[in-house]
């Protein structure tokens, strides 16, 4: 971060006027009415049900972010809110952005997480009803699709020589559903807890790769994990445990390794001040409010649980935009 004027100041602090902007847009379903047509307010409240007036505000404050643009009275989507805003988009991030607002409540009680040192919601990866467990995995897929990253994983490492993968806690399948149709050779094992492997099934079944792509339930904290696999893959795992949690993690993987297999993972990894990159120190705070003990970790964190769990040359290999993570490469 360079220095602070003003202007950034006053702007960070009414950050959340844009995302509720954003939120409330794709909840009353705006950017999917308007498409590829250029409408006025009226129509657009019509055929929504909502109210004119307000409707208006609404446009003309998303027209101010350049997520609509304006001709006249008519309204019509940026190129931006049409990749992005449509929900049938491929590249929607329309299931991000709901899972966003329904967080809204626990950011509201940040201070009360900070004071206590708890989260203000049940820390149990959503499972504590199906819709709540849909809307974190939609999100998950959609903001992986939007931003691109099963493609940059599938050309940052050599794949040729993976046969059987284990994907831990893997939601949607993103990740294997893209390295299976890019590598025929390519099996993949996901371990995953049964209220999500309900939702990550249909996934499967609609890329039609249920024959290559096994779901196991259970939870990976205290279950046994069968099998041994080539490579192994945590994917915004780490995050959401804490240190002595991913050690024990680590080592029970490190079994249900093949010799010369490779632990992957993939997460915000901060450099040793803990406070950079921005995105990951930030991100720890979500933690704070959604985990029992989850942060961001730094690369040497990471590389005593895999050294500790018997893995050697341990690398790290950044991403690039719009990516925000990194990847964690040991082997065995």
């Amino acid at each position: 971060m360079g220095t602070m004027d003003f202007s950034e100041l006053a702007r960070l602090a009414s950050g959340h006027v844009g995302a509720r902007l954003i939120q409330a847009a794709v909840q009353l379903g705006l950017f999917d009415c308007i498409g590829d047509r250029s409408l006025g307010a009226g129509q657009i409240a019509a055929s929504l049900s909502i109210d004119p007036k307000a409707t208006e505000l609404l446009l003309n404050g998303l027209t101010a972010l350049s997520l609509l643009e304006k001709k006249g009275e008519h309204f019509s989507l940026s190129a931006a809110a049409t990749t992005y805003l449509v929900a049938q988009s491929p590249k929607s991030l329309c299931g991000m952005i709901h899972f966003d607002a329904s967080l809204w409540n626990c950011w509201e009680r940040l201070a009360d997480a900070v004071r206590s040192g708890k989260p203000p919601r049940p820390a149990d990866m959503y499972q504590e009803t199906p819709a709540e467990t849909v809307t974190f995995i939609q999100a998950m897929d959609s903001l992986v699709k939007a931003r691109g990253d099963a493609e940059v994983l599938a050309h940052t490492l050599d794949w040729e020589k993976v046969t059987d993968l284990l994907d831990i806690g893997s939601g949607p399948a993103t990740y294997p559903i893209h390295l299976c149709r890019k590598y025929p050779k390519l099996r993949a094992t996901i371990f995953d807890l049964p209220g999500t492997l309900s939702i990550t099934k249909r996934y499967v079944r609609e890329a039609g790769l249920e024959s290559r792509i096994e779901l196991v339930s259970g939870d990976y904290r205290c279950d046994t994990i069968p099998g041994s696999y080539d490579a192994i893959f945590l994917s915004n795992i780490i995050h959401g445990e804490g240190s002595e949690e991913n050690q024990k993690l680590m080592t029970k993987l490190a079994t249900n390794l093949k010799r010369s297999g490779r632990m992957i993972v993939k997460d915000h990894i901060l450099d040793e001040t803990r406070a950079n990159p921005p995105v990951g120190a930030i991100f720890s705070l979500l933690m704070l409010l959604t985990t029992a003990s989850g942060r961001c970790y730094s690369f040497n964190e990471v590389k005593s649980w895999l050294e500790n769990a018997g893995l050697h040359s341990v690398r790290q290999v950044d991403l690039p935009s719009p990516l925000t993570s990194s990847l964690i490469v040991g082997e065995k």
